[in-house]
């Protein structure tokens, strides 16, 4: 479904944040963009959704291709009109309107009739927004914000989601809550495209995963060939060969010996 070729990405004309990238988000599966801060991986999403242009950003090199359409530069408006829609990181409410109001926004290109459909269904997917329909969003909890900016993806009734740091300050329990609506959304036919920090819960829900480096893919695969990979669980998950838990002073060694950068 979603194809990227070869993308580099250039900020100011100066800086290049992405080195030649190429990965595949197959229609119906969830890809995980994994890797440390500055790795890239937020980048990649605002190149494929074009959102980059915003930050003095532009794809330099190479081909993103959405059902066999180049989208490389295109406007965001027609990006989410050919079905392709980015909840960015920060969960982006609109603070000072009401959760229903919110979700309304994100209906904003279909008619008024499409609007009130779409917005039943996202209150059947997420009943949790049902009952705050009438609570301002800036009251709303890091969790409830974050099931408000997907359930606002949803109103455009898109073919993929790129979701990017969809667990970043939430509390256990609310990150299980998050990650059970994202199951549900992926079970019912959804693509979808996760950049995560949080490499258990984001390998748990994937088919497949790639790990970036300074603006590479170091590592790519299914999800649970990258679960049993030694590099992966020494530095991601800070677990030993032998499934323990290592310590603060074993990671920071480890950080200084990837061996795939090697």
């Amino acid at each position: 479904m979603l194809e990227l070729n070869n993308v580099e990405v250039l900020y100011s004309e100066v800086i290049l944040a992405v080195k030649g990238i190429t990965a595949c988000v197959p229609k119906g599966q969830c890809v995980t963009l994994l890797g440390a801060n500055g790795a890239g991986k937020s980048t990649t999403l605002k190149a494929i959704s074009n959102l980059i242009r915003t930050e003095d950003g532009r794809v330099t090199a190479g081909s993103i291709t959405l059902d066999g359409t180049n989208i490389t530069g295109a406007n965001p408006v027609d990006v989410v009109r050919q079905g392709l829609v980015h909840v960015m990181e920060g969960r982006k409410v609109l603070r000072h309107m009401t959760v229903e109001q919110n979700l309304v926004v994100g209906g904003h290109l279909g008619s008024g009739r499409e609007a009130k459909e779409r917005l039943d269904e996202v209150y059947s997917r997420i009943k949790r927004l049902a009952a705050l329909r009438d609570r301002t969003a800036g009251y709303l909890s890091g969790g409830e914000q974050q099931m408000l900016v997907i359930g606002r993806a949803l109103m455009s009734q898109p073919k993929l989601v790129m979701i990017d740091e969809p667990s970043l300050g939430l509390a256990p329990l609310m990150v299980e809550e998050v990650y059970g609506l994202l199951s549900d959304l992926k079970a019912s036919g959804l693509t979808l495209l996760i950049v995560e920090q949080n490499t258990r819960v984001a390998l748990e829900l994937a088919d497949y995963g790639y790990v970036m480096e300074s603006g590479r893919i170091v590592l790519e695969g299914p999800s649970s060939q990258l679960k049993s990979n030694e590099d992966v669980r020494e530095f991601y998950l800070g677990l030993t060969v032998e499934g323990e838990r290592k310590s603060f002073r074993d990671m920071k060694h480890y950080r200084r010996r990837k061996r795939w950068l090697g």
